[in-house]
């Protein structure tokens, strides 16, 4: 005999039915964990509750809300709040695989943005002494933990210099910003609420401690200020280049993906060749949907490339000219860079360079060889000439001894 309910807990009809293998299927593909989901991907819920609890409570007092039982103990909000899975594919460790190849010392990949993204977290929440000159003065024990915390996250692959390079360079750039960011601020509060109001006083949403080590080491400190007079000289002209750089012919369509993640596609695509630095440069400087350039200067460098590319590949026996070479000439040099693909500056350079040098040192000699033979030749027929010369004289010589005349 049937219970009573027995059909609403045990019967489920067609569509219930797929949607429980659904379920089951996404669950085992991601690897849920037997005891559910980890306590720290419930971070979203948990703000969304902290919000609703809050204008639960400014609009109508409701004591009885701390003793339900339902609710998800709340969360105190972070400052910053990096998800611990973007959706991304991780590796049996749990780690979100970030390249970062030889060619470019820089993070690659989908994930890479991700890795920029937890690095800033990690230096703006974890570096409390930002009166410090660079990345590399931090203190160790500062930056170990944070590395750590970064390695058990991403799957850095790559040489270890180079990663330990790319990602120096990441924080510095992150500590760098985030100085300047705050720096702008206390300068504002300054000129608003006064120097001993800002020095009592942080923002809002910034740590004390770290807007103290600012004040008290740095902005206000003798040595310090004597720099930032040497610097606000050109600080006129900063301001010029800072309005010039919103229009300038440097800005691109890159959007949020790198020049070298955008490279590294499009080489992954090209069967690992390094694409045409007038590709990669006009799909970054051209709008395909209203078929303009962004700047008119961006259209002057594409066709110099252009230019140059298709005049040096039309010399007798030229080498044709490699892609650096190309950014070289048509971008100008920049240190440790090149422009247009994104990539270090290899020996490849050097060595093309070398084989090209060789090659027209071998024309010189080839030529300098024929014209040696030809001046044998004409030593040759001058020593004829002058030995026949030497022959009509002496016949000329007999015959007036013989009484010829004439």
């Amino acid at each position: 005999m049937l219970q009573p309910n027995f059909l609403a807990t045990h019967y489920k009809t067609h569509y219930e039915r797929v949607r429980d293998e659904k379920v089951k299927r996404n669950n085992e593909d991601i690897e849920i964990p037997p005891g559910g989901i980890p306590a720290q991907l419930h971070t979203e819920p948990q703000c969304g509750a902290t919000l609703i609890s809050e204008r639960v409570t400014r609009s109508t007092p409701h004591p009885s809300m701390e003793s339900q039982a339902s609710l998800p103990p709340i969360a105190q909000p972070q400052n910053e709040v990096l998800p611990e899975n973007n959706g991304g594919l991780i590796d049996k460790q749990g780690k979100l695989p970030v390249p970062i190849p030889q060619l470019f010392r820089a993070p690659i990949g989908k994930h890479a943005a991700q890795l920029a993204s937890r690095i800033g977290v990690e230096v703006r929440t974890h570096v409390i002494d930002l009166s410090v000159p660079r990345w590399r003065a931090v203190d160790e024990s500062v930056k170990s933990p944070i590395l750590q915390r970064i390695m058990d996250k991403f799957d850095l692959q790559g040489d270890p210099i180079d990663v330990e390079k790319a990602v120096a360079t990441q924080c510095g750039r992150r500590l760098s910003n985030h100085n300047f960011v705050l720096h702008k601020k206390y300068k504002k509060l300054k000129e608003t609420r006064g120097e001993e109001y800002v020095r009592n006083n942080s923002p809002t949403g910034v740590n004390p401690e770290q807007w103290t080590s600012l004040v008290t080491k740095k902005w206000t400190v003798p040595k310090w200020l004597e720099i930032l007079f040497t610097r606000e000289i050109v600080m006129e002209r900063s301001e010029k280049n800072t309005s010039n750089r919103s229009w300038s012919k440097t800005k691109h369509r890159c959007g949020s993906k790198s020049l070298p993640v955008r490279v590294a596609a499009a080489m992954h695509d090209n069967g690992g060749v390094v694409p045409a630095v007038t590709k990669m440069y006009k799909s970054t400087h051209f709008n395909n949907d209203t078929q303009k350039w962004i700047s008119s200067e961006s259209e002057v460098l594409y066709d110099k490339m252009v230019q140059i590319e298709t005049e040096h590949n039309a010399q007798e026996g030229a080498i044709p000219i490699t892609q650096e070479e190309l950014s070289v000439k048509g971008l100008k040099a920049r240190s440790g860079y090149v422009k247009g693909l994104g990539i270090r500056p290899s020996s490849y350079i050097r060595t093309v360079n070398r084989e090209y040098v060789t090659h027209l040192e071998g024309k010189v000699q080839e030529q300098a060889k024929k014209i040696q033979e030809q001046a044998e030749g004409i030593e040759v027929a001058n020593n004829k000439i002058e030995e026949q010369g030497k022959t009509l004289a002496s016949v000329m010589a007999f015959l007036k001894q013989q009484g010829f005349t004439g």
